[in-house]
């Protein structure tokens, strides 16, 4: 039994089973089964997580201060044995719930999670919900890939234009694609060239670039609707130019 629940990933209570078998054995008689079980006992140990909560001192303090880990009553200060996988934690006092907390351990990890609800004098204090992922950055590598994005539109733009005055150039002195006798359009024909790969590298880049900061825009959380933020950055795009204006 123990060795199956090893492997479902069951260590706390593979761990309770191997003891069970050595806490049954009688004084002084060696088996099989019990050496099996102190060794693979021994093996186990290192392999299981533990988890401690640490608390400020108002909250140690709270009324009927409760910590319940996966369903399991547990105290603070104290490292509690749990298996590999995910774990939630409440804390709850006299006013109800205040706190939740949800984390992830692997085998052999040791943790110590910090909980904090209450402020320095004795009330509860505001926090707004818990968000997965860092909004900030992901609003700021959002405003940089506006920026790209706004500046590569603006010069496929630009160099798009002149791309076609070239190829006007090109094409009022080749007419029919028959070029008058010192016409300049093997230098026209190439700049209308170059000036048409440029274009559409820019546009490749602006598309890429708006692309990426719609993706973040849309999948960044955002806080409670009691304190929404407004981003400060505005993004001003014109012709020939390209950027984000920040409002202080």
């Amino acid at each position: 039994m123990a060795r199956s629940r090893v492997a479902l990933g069951q260590l706390v209570e593979a761990a309770e089973d191997y003891r069970s078998v050595v806490a049954s054995a009688e004084p002084g008689v060696k088996s099989a089964a019990l050496t099996s079980a102190c060794y693979e006992l021994a093996q186990l140990r290192p392999r299981i997580p533990t988890i401690e909560i640490a608390l400020g001192d108002a909250e140690q303090r709270a009324r009927n201060l409760r910590l319940v880990l996966d369903g399991k009553l547990i105290h603070s200060g104290t490292p509690f044995a749990v298996d590999p996988g995910h774990h939630d934690v409440v804390a709850s006092d006299a006013d109800g719930e205040q706190a939740r907390l949800s984390f992830d351990t692997a085998e052999g990890e040791a943790k110590t999670m910090g909980m904090s609800w209450l402020s320095g004098s004795g009330h509860p204090t505001k926090r707004p919900e818990q968000v997965a992922g860092g909004s900030s950055a992901r609003r700021t590598w959002g405003v940089v890939a506006l920026t790209v994005g706004a500046t590569g539109l603006g010069l496929g733009t630009v160099t798009g234009i002149a791309a076609l005055s070239r190829y006007s150039a090109a094409d009022a002195h080749c007419p029919a694609g028959k070029c008058t006798e010192g016409a300049p359009y093997p230098d026209d024909g190439s700049a209308f060239r170059t000036l048409r790969t440029i274009s559409a590298a820019g546009y490749i880049v602006g598309g890429a670039g708006i692309g990426t900061w719609l993706g973040l825009l849309l999948t960044t959380p955002t806080t409670t609707a009691e304190h929404p933020t407004v981003s400060p950055w505005t993004p001003v795009v014109g012709m020939g130019s390209a950027g984000a204006r920040y409002v202080f």
